[in-house]
């Protein structure tokens, strides 16, 4: 597609403001009627106009109050909000990534809008110095997301058809706003496995890549988080085999239950192969090979790879992506989080001192070529030990990325 207009959501895509929103909600419900507001509710509220959130919060909190005390108790909401945003606000709250997507988009002339139900939009990207185009008046629609509305008055502001112009967001409401509008749909996190967006990152950091690609330039690697990018490849490559069944990892596993009685019966399903054609372990030398993970779940959880470190942890390791659909999970040493769709196509950079896992979300096997620096080795026990801190779950036609709080413990083999 020929990119003409960008336009992005604010909260949680350009500005990190989500923490006001709650510091205010949870103030004003507190004050008013005693109420201790929970991040659950928080989420229920997320790319929502205040009164509609105020309505949303009465229900989940069944809070008996008039329509006007509603409205009322929303525009304390937004005055203490305000006042967060005049004392507190910094470019701190600038979201990883932004200033170089920006960047990238002024250096190609592409204009740049932005289409939020903030009121404070205008004023916060004066205060943070961040130059729009265009920002949207969201009194000047009739109505606010998942509704199409304001993506289509940024299109028609620049005349645009919205076959031409591409949405940001990281809310579910606003996913469904820019596909109602008929744009291509870049999205953030969970919301955008579940709301069908065209092109899925799980961080705003990774949206330099993404526009990189859009607009026919050379890809954006990102060497500190990693990156992935469409290649073409050959795809055989043949090798012994070393498998890997649910006896193998019988640990890694949140169900433990379905594990062992899945054992007790003889059931040892092999989760996933690989084939390594390993270089000499020298130092500048590349070990590489397939790795084929097989479709299914133990409970609802997918089946997934034991997932490692490398003994030399300052190493990085590239996926490429020949069959099925999944994800690859990171997490580096220091606690941060990263994950990426694996589809063929795709290259994927698992960073240096992350840990990586395949996770198979689709009906078929994903097949995925794999690299790294031969000496590199392998570190499965600190996984196998303390597990990663997601974990990724089959539930019903959704697939949910969720928090480890019960962490996988077993024996490596």
């Amino acid at each position: 597609m020929e990119v003409r207009l960008v336009i992005f959501d604010l909260d949680g895509v350009v500005v990190n403001t989500d923490e006001f929103h709650f510091m205010a909600w949870e103030q004003v419900l507190l004050n008013k009627w005693g109420i201790c507001h929970t991040r659950g509710a928080e989420d229920l509220t997320k790319g929502i106009p205040r009164y509609t959130c105020m309505e949303l919060l009465a229900k989940h909190y069944h809070i008996a109050a008039t329509p006007q005390e509603l409205h009322r108790t929303a525009d304390e909401k937004n005055t203490v909000y305000q006042e967060l945003l005049r004392t507190i606000l910094s470019q701190q709250q600038i979201m990883p990534g932004i200033m170089e997507t920006l960047q990238l988009l002024q250096e190609h002339n592409i204009p740049i809008a932005l289409a939020s139900s903030s009121h404070s939009a205008a004023f916060i990207l004066e205060k943070l110095g961040l130059n729009f185009d265009f920002c949207v008046d969201p009194d000047s629609v009739t109505h606010g997301k998942p509704a199409p509305d304001i993506y289509l008055a940024a299109a028609s502001h620049f005349g645009l058809p919205p076959e031409a112009c591409v949405g940001v967001e990281d809310a579910a409401s606003g996913i469904a706003s820019i596909r109602a509008a008929g744009m291509f749909c870049v999205g953030i996190g969970m919301p955008a496995l579940e709301g069908g967006a065209d092109a899925t990152v799980s961080s705003t950091d990774q949206l330099p890549g993404v526009f990189a690609s859009l607009l026919g330039l050379p890809p954006f690697l990102n060497w500190f988080t990693g990156f992935s990018v469409a290649l073409t490849f050959p795809s055989s490559l043949k090798t012994q085999t070393t498998t890997r069944r649910l006896s193998h990892m019988a640990g890694f596993f949140r169900d433990q239950a379905t594990v062992k009685e899945l054992l007790e019966q003889g059931i040892d399903p092999i989760i996933y192969e690989f084939d390594e054609l390993a270089a000499p372990k020298h130092p500048g030398d590349v070990s590489f090979g397939l790795t084929t993970l097989y479709p299914g779940n133990i409970g609802e959880e997918c089946f997934m790879t034991k997932g490692h470190f490398h003994q030399i942890l300052e190493t990085g390791e590239v996926y490429y992506t020949l069959q099925g659909s999944g994800l690859l999970l990171t997490e580096h040493t220091d606690g941060t989080v990263r994950w990426f769709p694996l589809v063929p196509g795709s290259a994927t950079y698992a960073a240096k001192g992350f840990a990586h896992r395949m996770v198979n979300t689709g009906d078929k096997p994903l097949i995925c070529f794999f690299a790294y620096r031969a000496d590199a080795g392998h570190d499965y026990n600190t996984i196998g030990l303390s597990g990663l801190q997601k974990r990724v779950f089959r539930r019903g036609n959704r697939i949910e990325i969720e928090s480890a709080n019960v962490r996988a413990k077993g024996e490596i083999q």
